[in-house]
């Protein structure tokens, strides 16, 4: 049977309009909205809030995924902090990795990172005594596991997921605060004709989900190969495929560079007037847009990929347990 919608809750009249009106600017005073945790980049870019479509581009290995899940761990922290992780979660859908690799990487901390894990060479005690802190966190993931292979799992098609996500209120009482989508040119479609309308249209359709979970959502979109000639090779807008649609949709768009990837350790680069030393942690991030305010600015961060840590460079501090507190 076809779902019935009631038409009427799309039409806003101007006494509704104004009251909503207030409640949102009332809400948007109660919550502080979600941030990178960062000054250095909290005090210019705006909170992100329920409705916003945020998307990071990059080229492949320059820490697209390792942001969403640093995201995501810091969203989880502040849920756990509220006490309300059995109401709320963030939700990571991944259309790159298995489950138990996205885990791995949500666990990671300076007792078990991820590439020792990766190498098979983690202790398994200290996995055990994570999993069982870990059985309360509060991310919920999207995705196919090893775990589950030679079942019949269906195909993660857009409207698939998108039903999933919703449903998560009705069937488990649990509302995401925050859902991230890796990445946008990995998700599948019944027609190959269709590839190219439907990666134009999932901007569109993960900024309406958005506004109808009423939770910002933050899509990972690779950058074509012609950024790699460029110097410095930090992704604009318009290196996204099918950029028009993400420009037009997203609220906020940032794009990712790790200079190590690209030139040799310890030599220098100068990005945006400021000279950094190339070495394994240095990640720069760059504001490319943000709607209602400015949309430009760059910042060279410290990450290590392996703890998912991001810091202002000269705030080196101990990675944080993120299972802290379970």
């Amino acid at each position: 049977m076809r779902e019935q919608f009631d038409a009427r809750q799309l039409v806003h009249t101007p006494a509704e309009m104004m009251t909503e009106l207030v409640q949102w600017a009332e809400g948007m005073q109660r919550d502080p909205g979600i941030t990178f945790g960062i000054d250095a980049i909290d005090k210019v870019v705006i909170p992100m809030r329920p409705g916003n479509l945020v998307c990071v581009i990059a080229r492949p290995g320059h820490a697209k995924t390792s942001l969403l899940v640093y995201l995501a761990r810091q969203e989880a922290m502040r849920i756990l902090e509220r006490g309300t992780q059995d109401t709320e979660a963030v939700v990571y859908t991944t259309w790159e990795q298995t489950s138990e690799e996205l885990t791995a990487m949500l666990m990671a901390d300076v007792d078990m990172d991820f590439s020792d894990i990766s190498w098979g060479r983690a202790d398994l005690d200290t996995i055990k005594r994570k999993a069982i802190k870990g059985v309360k966190q509060p991310v919920w993931i999207i995705g196919h596991g090893i775990s589950r292979a030679g079942l019949k799992v269906p195909r993660m098609t857009p409207d698939l997921v998108l039903a999933a996500i919703e449903s998560m209120k009705a069937d488990f009482g649990v509302t995401p605060t925050m859902m991230l989508f890796d990445y946008l040119q990995l998700i599948p479609t019944r027609v190959a004709k269709e590839r190219v309308q439907q990666v134009t249209e999932m901007p569109i359709l993960l900024k309406e989900l958005a506004m109808r979970v009423g939770a910002p959502a933050v899509a990972a979109v690779q950058a074509s190969r012609e950024v790699d000639s460029r110097n410095p090779p930090i992704p604009e807008l318009n290196d996204a495929q099918w950029a028009s649609s993400i420009e037009q949709t997203s609220d906020k768009c940032f794009s990712l560079w790790r200079p190590i990837k690209t030139l040799d350790e310890n030599s220098d680069v100068e990005v945006a007037g400021t000279t950094y030393d190339v070495t394994e942690t240095l990640l720069i991030i760059r504001l490319l847009k943000q709607r209602g305010d400015r949309g430009r600015h760059t910042w060279g961060m410290y990450f290590n990929p392996s703890l998912l840590k991001l810091a202002e460079m000269e705030m080196d501090q101990p990675a944080r347990d993120w299972t802290e507190g379970f």
